[in-house]
């Protein structure tokens, strides 16, 4: 019987076999740009905050409550205080000084519920350059039943009938421009400022004090103070 023969399992390779090491790396981390991105995070939290809480925020401005003719005197009944949120971009005037409005005069016409600005007033009408104010007062029939307002181009025309003055004929007529129109009384009657040249002020004025004269409304809402 012939024996089989050997066999021998080869041999290991000396030192055994080569494992691949890999060595981690770690990722450096610049920290001053970590806390900055925090830091913005944070300032623009609360910048978000803050808009929120801006737009819900109400503050109390000046309101025009009757409505107001260019020229009219102020007074503490035409305005009130209401609240306005948001609306920043928006020209107003704080409730506080309300009471620095009374007694100015209104630049323009400001219908009720009109938030007004400081631009909508002044302290005191004054004429146009070369001219003089001259305050002519009116009965309801010597101006049109339209009524007048600041502005308006007008005709200060001589009537005729009672006293008579040299150079004052009937017919006789000044050009002027509606400055400012006074309360009117219980029967509709008024003074009103008309601005008129110098050089026919007082002729004009002495025409008013007659009582002959009425107001003719040429243009009206037309050159206002200009020209």
């Amino acid at each position: 019987m012939t024996a089989a023969p050997s066999i021998e399992a080869p041999a290991p390779p000396a030192g055994g076999a080569a494992r691949d090491e890999v060595t981690a790396i770690k990722p450096r981390r610049n920290m001053r740009l970590v806390l900055l991105g925090v830091a913005l995070a944070v300032v623009f939290a609360l910048l978000a905050v803050w808009a929120v809480n801006r737009a819900g925020e109400a503050r109390s401005v000046v309101v025009v409550v009757k409505d107001i003719r260019a020229g009219d005197q102020i007074a503490s009944s035409d305005l009130a205080t209401t609240q306005l949120r948001g609306g920043d971009d928006v020209q107003t005037v704080p409730s506080s000084k309300l009471n620095s409005l009374i007694g100015k005069r209104a630049e323009q016409g400001m219908p009720a519920g009109t938030l007004v600005t400081e631009s909508d007033f002044e302290n005191r009408i004054t004429p146009r350059s070369g001219d003089a104010i001259v305050p002519i007062a009116v009965t309801s029939g010597q101006f049109p039943a339209s009524g007048l307002q600041r502005g308006d181009v007008v005709r200060v025309v001589v009537t005729g009938g009672g006293q008579n003055i040299e150079g004052l004929e009937p017919g006789t007529a000044f050009s002027g421009v509606i400055l400012a129109l006074g309360d009117p009384d219980d029967k509709g009657g008024m003074t009103v400022d008309v601005s008129i040249s110098s050089a026919d002020a007082p002729s004009a004025a002495a025409a008013a004090g007659t009582g002959r004269i009425a107001i003719i409304n040429v243009a009206p809402g037309g050159t206002g103070q200009d020209g």
